[in-house]
């Protein structure tokens, strides 16, 4: 009879570990689809950031070439003719002195 206790609780300490062998499996791999799913999704979020960069970096380069464009002294000179501006003569250019309060026009 005692053969057949230590039996009984011997199947019983088998399946209690099958089954927390069964729980852990499938914890981990719950666990494991969820990082699956959480690494591709940042990879897409990194792809979207890259092209935003790629985006953002383009344009300024547009940005530079226009800007430098603009500013050509050929271009500002051919600009200062057309408008009939030339350079200024003596007496038109003031230059504040340092320190001096700026006057505001009332």
């Amino acid at each position: 009879m005692a053969e057949k206790r230590q039996a009984g609780s011997d199947g019983k300490g088998i399946a209690l570990a099958m089954s927390a062998t069964l729980a852990a499996a499938l914890i981990l791999g719950l666990v494991s689809v969820w990082l699956n799913i959480e690494r591709v999704d940042k990879a897409y979020e990194l792809r979207r950031m890259e092209r935003e960069l790629d985006e953002k970096l383009a344009l300024a380069a547009k940005l530079e070439v226009e800007r430098d464009n603009l500013l050509s002294p050929l271009r500002l000179r051919r600009l200062a003719e057309k408008y009939g501006f030339g350079p200024a003569s003596q007496g038109q250019i003031r230059k504040p002195h340092e320190g001096a309060p700026l006057k505001t026009p009332e």
